[in-house]
């Protein structure tokens, strides 16, 4: 596998920051989840994203970036989720993420703590549909730290949509996850490069004196 292609020092105004903790769910990411046959508890074992976000978040804490958790929520038998696209068609088909599941929750270590924000979403994109950009322009904050799963579609999808909307975006690649690390890498060293500055945990912890 080559090398990633990293921004290893960062310029970071931490009063315009927010840190986005997206589909770091228990079906998305851990064994014993509705998506584990993927191979994404595996490659998030590999990145040590959980860890690495739960470290990333407390930082961001201390310093008054405000952390908001992107979850992926459907009703039990997933009404009103078009099925349009095979990620769609999945989350159906293996009764992931229905509100209230295990599925559903935060992976341990993850849950929203007092002064955090939940969105909840039922497509890819971050801000399809939601109160992120309400939310983010409400909190005076247009630069964006994206960490989750998975790194080729919902962090790539949030990222490019960002972009387009004015937002700085900024994605840690250790912080994210997807089902293997060839997928990881492509999201990272291709799609990822003209959307977002992809940098490390510690780049972004370095830039808010963390």
């Amino acid at each position: 596998m080559s090398e990633l292609i990293l921004v290893e020092e960062l310029s970071l105004d931490a009063g315009r920051a927010a840190l986005i903790i997206q589909d770091m769910q228990n079906d998305v990411i851990i064994e014993g989840g509705a998506f584990a046959e993927s191979g994404s508890p595996v490659h998030a074992k590999e990145q040590n994203v959980v860890a690495n976000v739960a470290d990333l978040a407390a930082a961001c804490r201390a310093k008054g970036i405000p952390v908001v958790h992107v979850h992926y929520i459907v009703e039990a038998g997933a009404p009103g989720l078009k099925l349009n696209a095979p990620l769609f068609n999945g989350v159906k088909d293996t009764g992931a993420l229905v509100r209230g599941t295990w599925g559903a929750a935060a992976a341990d270590g993850l849950e929203p703590r007092d002064g955090d924000y939940v969105v909840e979403k039922m497509r890819m994109s971050g801000w399809q549909g939601t109160k992120l950009q309400n939310l983010l322009d409400g909190l005076g904050r247009d630069t964006v730290i994206v960490t989750g799963a998975w790194t080729n579609m919902s962090i790539e999808h949030t990222s490019r949509t960002g972009a387009d909307m004015g937002f700085s975006m900024i994605v840690p690649e250790d912080g994210c996850s997807t089902m293997n690390a060839d997928w990881h890498q492509a999201a990272i060293n291709y799609a990822l490069q003209n959307v977002s500055q992809v940098t490390s945990c510690a780049a972004v912890k370095a830039a808010i004196g963390a």
